[in-house]
């Protein structure tokens, strides 16, 4: 037998196949009527703190580095939530399923990849970045060119996880250049992280957030809210100014 052998594709196939079903025939039976009572009684609200949590937690094990058994029972937890809340649709006559959130999942990932699964061939980075917004007009029915930097972002995220979203899809925009500030006198960071902006110390970044937010308390201010205030603020001018 040659152990350098590629694994029978359509065998991995199958497997995933049943492994999937069978979690998915589990968690219909305790969603429906005489199975489970707590299953039962759930909603897509109900459930919206449990997503959170079991995200944060598959979070937290990639970040400390947790053996891979506890790491996949983590993602094991986030992929229930998935089928849980595609159940309850199933149940409640919502008009879909997790057939239907599979097959909408795929077609979206195939769509948006045509220079993997069509005829563009191997894009860079920064080709992929433009070829995705356009991609995304284009699936909205949108005339090229008229979608916001901003538009898609949910006001709902987490305020330091949209705080870097909104900066990251204004410089992509070119509306805004966060290594501008390097070097820069005004910089109240500069001898934290140092000159280059390629390189911020991911230690020196946390602790000057620490120390902004224990600034913060000691004031009185809310620094999430004072977060919030201050990208609503960056947006707004970056977004009046000439591109």
């Amino acid at each position: 037998m040659d152990d350098g052998a590629k694994p029978d594709e359509s065998s991995i196939a199958e497997r995933e196949a049943a492994a999937l079903a069978r979690v998915v025939h589990t968690v219909r039976t305790m969603v429906r009527e005489g199975g489970c009572a707590w299953h039962e009684e759930q909603t897509h609200e109900s459930l919206t703190r449990f997503l959170v949590e079991e995200t944060a937690e598959f979070i937290d094990a990639i970040e400390r580095e947790l053996p891979a058994s506890e790491v996949s029972s983590e993602l094991g937890d986030v992929l229930y939530q998935v089928i849980f809340h595609a159940a309850i649709a199933e149940r409640d006559g919502e008009g879909y399923d997790i057939e239907t959130v599979a097959n909408l999942l795929n077609e979206k990932l195939v769509a948006r990849h045509p220079h993997v699964f069509g005829d563009r061939g191997y894009m860079s980075v920064d080709e992929l970045h433009a070829e995705w917004e356009q991609l995304k007009e284009d699936a909205a029915g949108e005339k090229r060119g008229t979608r916001g930097p901003l538009d898609g972002i949910p006001a709902g995220m987490p305020t330091l996880a949209r705080a870097a979203k909104v900066v990251d899809r204004l410089q992509r925009a070119g509306r805004i250049d966060p290594s501008a500030a390097d070097g820069h006198p005004e910089d109240p960071f500069a001898a934290v992280i140092g000159p280059d902006g390629r390189r911020l110390a991911e230690v020196g970044i946390g602790d000057a957030m620490l120390a902004l937010v224990t600034r913060a308390n000691h004031a009185g201010v809310d620094p999430d809210r004072a977060l919030r205030l201050a990208v609503d603020r960056l947006a707004a001018r970056a977004l009046h100014s000439a591109p």
